[in-house]
């Protein structure tokens, strides 16, 4: 899977909540990504949109 794509897409994310995308430091990029992908690998039917914003949601709300 495309690390690069989902890092973007986290960030564009990031911007619906209003934070910035580089306030984010580059390891917790790599996390959210390695979870996005261990997601998608579980739940192959599930839209990669729909994962990458819930697990960013889980983040902002400190459940992750």
């Amino acid at each position: 899977m495309n690390t690069l794509l989902i890092k973007k897409m986290i960030q564009k994310s990031l911007k619906q909540y209003h934070m910035e995308p580089n306030s984010l430091p580059l390891h917790e990029y790599e996390r959210l990504a390695v979870h996005i992908i261990a997601l998608k690998k579980q739940h192959p039917a599930h839209e990669l949109y729909d994962l990458v914003q819930d697990v960013v949601y889980s983040y902002i709300t400190n459940t992750l």
